[in-house]
């Protein structure tokens, strides 16, 4: 699990913080971080639906990521921001005011920080302690997460395309391997194998999107463009509120109070390769720029974590320099609050790049997922052998068959932390005696 350098009681208040105003923004219609939820906001600005009506939505809509986010936890030792936003995200949209929403925020981030370690002490006092166990469901984040390039390719090109950009991810990825180190003078850099694989296909991604010539730009007529322009106006006059919630974004990726990306984050930093997440991130920054800048205009509601690049920003100040994270934070959320009208103009004039960012998120999470599922299956063989992998197994296909019930992240993490309590019932019951 993760070794924390940040002391405990500066990440407490600052995921506190966090949440609180995560929450505020939620009941204020500012922000919100589940991007599928974001259409339902203007039925609440608009009188179309009753606080109730609109609380139920968004907590149908969010439940099953907050689920996820909490067995991202469980397999990286980093508190996700599915567990922390999209339960702000409900919590904000309860509150009958805004001091409520503070409170139930506030309150929402010292559970996630303290019942973790509430979490850590169960586990010591059961007969068997699996919690090290599931640290095998990290195992394969990053081989499996940095093909997604390749991934994004074949979708939205064709095969021959993918397997050209997976082959020279792997190419990339052994010269790295081999050559280690390139020294530049007095100066060594070292060549991260996951990093510049990630990168090398990152880089086929964009000159494929940019190079295709068959797509049309896209078309806005005169009334959509009024309705962006409106609430283009409307997120810039929010800019302080939303430049305050970047610059506490940033500053929980520097302290690691809270994570973005939990798979790369965490192998990062116990990897002591920080560029890692960082290449990530611009990953995920160009696969959601066009989601995410599309219902904020269609909206004027905004994203939580803006265009991800907050996070990013946190990033280069991960560890001594931790108290610049929340200057760079606001500065690129006032950025790019002030570019958002821009952004939408270019996107319908570039739709390969704009298509890109679907297949970029699908990409991602069929990785994510993929890899969670492995990890899991490592996981439940660490703790039971082929019991464990039936288990995993059956709960994987059953919830395939009844149509998804529970996310991809989030299903294999939880079969094996059931494999966990059965494997502890069955030596509570005398059925498996410890060697």
């Amino acid at each position: 699990m993760i070794e924390f350098t940040f002391p405990a009681m500066g990440r407490a208040i600052i995921l506190i913080a966090i949440c609180a105003w995560a929450a505020l923004l939620s009941h204020k219609c500012i922000s919100n971080f589940n991007d599928g939820a974001r259409p339902v906001f203007p039925e609440l600005m608009e009188g179309r639906m009753t606080r109730t009506e609109f609380a139920v939505t968004i907590t149908g809509m969010g439940f099953g990521w907050v689920l996820a986010g909490f067995s991202q936890w469980l397999g990286y030792g980093l508190i996700a921001c599915h567990l922390t936003l999209i339960a702000t995200d409900c919590l904000g949209a309860w509150a009958p005011n805004k001091w409520v929403a503070i409170g139930l925020g506030a309150a929402w981030g010292a559970l996630c920080f303290w019942g973790t370690a509430g979490i850590n002490a169960a586990f010591s006092a059961l007969p068997y302690n699996f919690l090290n166990d599931l640290t095998n469901i990290s195992t394969p984040a990053l081989p499996v997460f940095c093909m997604y390039p390749a991934v994004a390719v074949a979708g939205q090109y064709d095969a021959k395309k993918g397997i050209t950009t997976g082959i020279i991810q792997v190419a990339v990825y052994v010269l790295c391997t081999i050559v280690g180190k390139v020294q530049f003078a007095k100066f060594a850099v070292s060549l991260y194998p996951y990093t510049f694989a990630m990168l090398a296909g990152m880089i086929m991604l964009v000159v494929y999107a940019v190079g295709a010539k068959k797509e049309a730009a896209v078309e806005t007529t005169d009334e959509e463009e009024n309705l962006f322009e409106k609430n283009s106006k409307r997120i810039k006059a929010n800019w302080l509120y939303l430049c305050i919630q970047g610059a506490l974004n940033a500053l929980g990726i520097a302290t690691l109070a809270q994570a973005y990306q939990p798979a790369t984050l965490s192998a990062a930093v116990q990897a002591g390769d920080i560029a890692v997440f960082k290449i990530a991130m611009i990953g995920v920054i160009i696969a959601f720029i066009p989601l995410i800048v599309s219902t904020s205009l269609a909206t004027g509601v905004y994203q939580a974590v803006g265009l991800t690049a907050c996070m990013l920003a946190g990033s280069f100040f991960y560890g001594k320099l931790w108290f610049l994270a929340p200057i760079a934070g606001f500065a690129v959320e006032f950025i790019e609050i002030q570019l958002l009208g821009l952004l939408g103009k270019l996107l319908a004039k570039f739709p390969g790049l704009s298509q890109a960012g679907d297949h970029i998120r699908d990409a991602m999470v069929s990785c994510i997922g993929l890899a969670l599922t492995i990890g899991s299956f490592l996981a439940a063989n660490a703790m039971w052998g082929a019991v464990g992998l039936c288990i995993v197994g059956g709960f994987y296909t059953v919830n395939e068959v009844t149509g998804q019930r529970l996310p991809k992240t989030a299903v294999g993490p939880i079969a094996a932390v059931a494999v966990g309590v059965l494997y502890n019932i069955m030596i509570l019951c005398g059925f498996i005696v410890l060697g």
